[in-house]
């Protein structure tokens, strides 16, 4: 079954949720959501996959670059209110670690210590690495990534066929956008060996 059992939490995270969906949602089990014709069910159960899409295009294509030894971040714009829902996903896989998420103008910090999550908003990514870094007396190494990723991507680049854009069917446009992958668009023929 598609259809999570905590649907609710999904359901209130997309950008086009009211009160009104809510309270009908509350009153429906998953199975009902995943398997009801009805329209305005139809409607919540797009909703949730809608949001549920955009968790995991999030997960598989956000870039962590390191700020130190204790932050990692990455920019995300997402269109639903799901950056702790990111946030907290890394912050599990990197335990002890701060995660920064976010774009100019707004950010999702989070830290998983012990088995809870210290959560913090911030007003964008930028702001929050600054005052991050301050204490931490560090550069962020911005540059030094963005290039071995480059490189990765390069090497792995296909020759344009039928003037089609590389990586064409394996990233979305809508996807490169959210998460800022500029290095993804790039051609050349610099291989990963070059840089080690």
């Amino acid at each position: 079954m598609r259809t999570p059992d905590d649907f609710l939490k999904l359901l209130a995270a997309h950008r086009n949720c009211d009160e009104k969906l809510i309270e009908l949602a509350r009153k429906l089990t998953p199975l009902e959501i995943e398997t009801s014709t009805d329209p305005k069910i139809v409607r919540i159960r797009r909703m949730v996959y809608s949001v549920q899409g955009e968790i995991h295009r999030m997960r598989g294509f956000v870039r962590l670059k390191p700020l130190g030894k204790s932050v990692l971040y990455g920019r995300m714009s997402p269109n639903h209110e799901i950056g702790f829902c990111v946030a907290d996903f890394f912050a599990k896989r990197f335990p002890g670690t701060i995660i920064v998420l976010g774009d100019e103008s707004r950010s999702w910090i989070s830290l998983r210590a012990e088995s809870v999550f210290l959560r913090s908003r911030g007003e964008g990514i930028k702001g929050s690495l600054e005052e991050l870094a301050r204490p931490l007396d560090v550069g962020t190494g911005e540059d030094d990534i963005a290039a071995i990723w480059e490189v990765y991507y390069r090497s792995q680049d296909q020759p344009r066929k039928n003037a089609e854009r590389p990586f064409g069917g394996r990233i979305s446009k809508r996807s490169l956008r959210s998460t800022g992958l500029e290095t993804e668009r790039g051609r050349g023929n610099a291989k990963l060996a070059d840089f080690i």
